[in-house]
């Protein structure tokens, strides 16, 4: 998206890693298990353990996780599922039909810690893992990691879903006998008798291939970008650039859904939002439809961006970019769309990459013009991370021929504090004056 000149140590680190391997994740498929709380989006990890991928993808794919339900809860420990649906016409409730036992692939490479997901399986048999999986809500490794050949972790819940997964095992217990003997319960039951619309449904689950989430840009044309946020099968994809005067503009593509080579959506451009500096008041947002867009993907790190903006035509290459590399993945990835629900029509997005993250926020100046600031180096400590400001302008629009932007132009500095994976404050300062705002991930 940016190579930023200013500083030159930066800029060398940055021009280091841009070859580098994509994360592990990068390319993982992503499960969507559509709950009645919400969506929980797993993140498979895909080379790791084929078996128990395959294994899983199957049910995945063969419907057999439609209407089953969360049948069994331990507080602090897991919720799991994949064991039984809801017969809708019988309103009984069935068993899922079971395929082969799979071998158990357990490393201690994938430990069973909050938010993985792994496969159930029979007492003192490691190899009889069948459809029944299981989200662990706290670090489990101690217990799972040792027990019956180890319990098989097979993926990951994305941290914006885990506030799903954690309003379910929140849910009241009821003990119904045998398997159910710790369910969790919606509402009241009624005459004793447990309904469809008592239980933490899962109404589908759907695989998409690749996880095209992150930040990508052409590096021909450093000084704008793409962010891409993938949610299951949905992503919103929000473009970094500029208008016909250089300035800088933003557009978005709210409702993207992705298939196995991209995805393709309406683009819009927001005015009449409120600057950061002041308190908000978007009361006078004004949301117009200025084209349509197609990212089309060649393979993961590859594609090309397909336009209509403002009745011109054009395409864009481009390739996802890298900007820090490590051999250990972060205890938590910030990676998202996070803003604040009270003050719908701004936001900011995270790309974090091992112990860097990159935020482009978009915004609006204080005509009410969308603008964009950047944070292009951001180190992630225990809380948060911290980082300068920045602005960019001279761009060239989408529609034409590229031309370089001015130097950057340093504005302020931002500093994210989370208080858990999901919530946080933004403090910052912007042309003199600071401010902060309350953030969350956003979950669609």
């Amino acid at each position: 998206m940016f190579s930023l000149p200013i500083k030159s140590t930066l800029f060398a680190k940055l021009a280091l890693v841009i070859l580098l391997a994509v994360p592990a994740l990068a390319g993982a498929t992503t499960v969507r298990l559509a709950t009645t709380l919400g969506a929980i989006d797993v993140v498979l990890y895909d080379a790791a353990a084929p078996r128990t991928i395959a294994n899983f993808l199957a049910y995945v794919n063969s419907n057999a996780y439609k209407n089953s339900f969360i049948h069994r809860s331990v507080p602090g420990f897991i919720i799991q599922g994949g064991g039984y649906v809801w017969d809708d016409a019988s309103s009984n409730v069935l068993g899922v039909p079971q395929n082969a036992p799979i071998a158990n692939e357990f490393s201690t490479s994938r430990s069973n810690r909050r938010g993985t997901i792994a496969m159930a399986k029979l007492g003192g048999d490691p190899n009889s893992a069948t459809s029944q999986w299981y989200i662990n809500l706290a670090d489990n490794a101690a217990s799972l990691d040792t027990q019956n050949g180890g319990f098989t972790v097979f993926g990951e819940v994305s941290a914006a879903s885990m506030a799903v997964v954690d309003a379910i095992a929140l849910l009241p217990l009821v003990n119904a006998g045998s398997a159910f003997d710790t369910l969790p319960i919606i509402g009241t039951i009624a005459n004793g008798i447990i309904q469809k619309s008592n239980l933490a449904i899962i109404s589908a689950a759907t695989a998409v291939p690749n996880n095209y989430q992150g930040l990508w840009w052409n590096a021909n044309e450093s000084g704008w970008g793409i962010s891409i946020t993938q949610h299951g099968n949905i992503a919103v994809v929000a473009m970094y650039n500029y208008d016909d005067a250089g300035l800088p503009v933003w557009y978005v593509i709210t409702n993207c859904p992705v298939t196995a080579t991209g995805c393709a959506g309406d683009i819009y451009k927001v005015n009449g939002g409120t600057p950061p500096t002041v308190p908000w008041t978007g009361g006078g947002r004004v949301l117009t439809k200025v084209g349509t867009g197609t990212l089309a993907f060649t393979n993961i790190n590859t594609g090309t961006f397909n336009f209509t903006i403002n009745n011109i035509v054009a395409s864009k290459a481009i390739t996802r970019q890298i900007f820090a590399t490590d051999t250990t993945a972060p205890t938590i990835d910030y990676t998202d769309l996070w803003w604040n629900a009270n003050e719908s029509g701004w936001g900011i997005t995270l790309t974090q990459q091992f112990g860097i993250i990159l935020a482009a926020w978009y915004a609006y100046d204080t005509n009410g013009n969308p603008i964009w600031y950047v944070a292009t180096n951001c180190p992630v400590t225990a809380t948060g991370c911290e980082s300068p400001l920045y602005k960019f302008t001279g761009g060239a629009p989408l529609t034409s021929t590229w031309r370089n932007v001015n130097p950057a132009i340093e504005v302020g500095s931002v500093k994210f504090t989370f208080s858990d994976p999901a919530t946080g404050i933004m403090n910052y300062t912007v042309n003199g004056v600071t401010s902060s705002r309350a953030i969350t991930r956003q979950v669609y």
